[in-house]
């Protein structure tokens, strides 16, 4: 638990939540409201690619079509349905949680590949924009132990590169191999807990982005993590369907993310005044 009076929680989402989150974060800066001004980021999966560069101060411009900039780069792995699909049979097993990240993790091992890891960890880099953690907030990167699946939780202090650490808890099985963090091989963070928006209970004022969402938690779930304000961040209408239905389709990444920035103007309504000022970048 951390007491925090400010905490961001960032969740998992794929190609296109990646995208609508930046866009989201990206357009609120432009109206005046930092997200990433928070004294507590949490990111998972998705939310670890935004909220590193958030939490880092980075401009988010770039992730509008990241794909039309620096095309000669490393390019991410090739999916492959059938691993997702076999993972996702796990999942929807109703295994316990320790159980099934243990099973997940052996299929996971199964596609081992360090040329791969290591153009994922490069796209990562690239895309967030630094390999150092940030200093004047709390950045919190969790994962799954692909061998025991237990979970991890990085942070500053962790000695873990922050490419690394984004790469581990964004590569879901059959979307992105197991990544190599300390002689482990390490997987999304999500299969730990879905947002881990746990890692931010104690938080005075605590705003959760997830993608993955089409409502808002209930009472309970908010009241669970202590925070006397609670704002949940979520694609309305116009951005369910830019989304899609397939979150590994790149070819999402560009509408999504319009749409997030487009759904800023309403969302700026919602978050409490506590946050600071935006860092003067640009909504274009």
């Amino acid at each position: 638990m951390h007491s925090s009076d400010t905490a961001l929680v960032l969740g998992p989402g794929g190609h296109a939540g990646t995208a609508w989150m930046a866009g989201l974060v990206h357009g609120l800066r432009g109206l005046g409201i930092d997200l990433g001004a928070a004294d507590l980021v949490v990111g998972t999966s998705a939310g670890a690619i935004v909220g590193a560069a958030l939490a880092t101060g980075q401009d988010l411009s770039p992730f509008a079509d990241p794909a039309g900039r620096g095309g000669d780069g490393p390019r991410p792995p090739r999916a492959d349905p059938q691993r997702t699909g076999e993972v996702f049979a796990v999942l929807g097993a109703g295994l316990p949680p320790q159980q099934a990240r243990r099973r997940v993790g052996r299929i996971a091992l199964e596609a081992v590949d360090p040329q791969a890891e290591r153009a994922l960890v490069a796209v990562r880099r690239r895309l967030i924009g630094t390999d150092a953690w940030p200093t004047e907030r709390h950045l919190l990167i969790p994962a799954v132990e692909a061998g025991s699946g237990e979970p991890v939780v990085w942070d500053r202090d962790s000695g873990v590169p922050l490419a690394a650490a984004v790469a581990a808890s964004s590569a879901f099985p059959g979307a992105a191999p197991p990544v190599s963090v300390g002689g482990r091989h390490c997987i999304d963070g999500a299969l730990r807990a879905g947002t881990n928006a746990d890692l931010a209970a104690g938080a005075r004022t605590l705003v959760v982005v997830d993608p993955m969402a089409r409502r808002a938690p209930g009472q309970e779930a908010s009241a669970a993590l202590g925070a006397e304000t609670v704002v949940s961040l979520f694609p309305d209408e116009a951005s369910a369907a830019a989304l899609g239905t397939d979150p590994s389709d790149p070819s999402a990444w560009v509408p999504a993310f319009r749409a997030g920035r487009l759904q800023a103007a309403a969302a700026r309504k919602q978050p409490a005044g506590s946050w600071a000022p935006a860092r003067g970048e640009s909504s274009a």
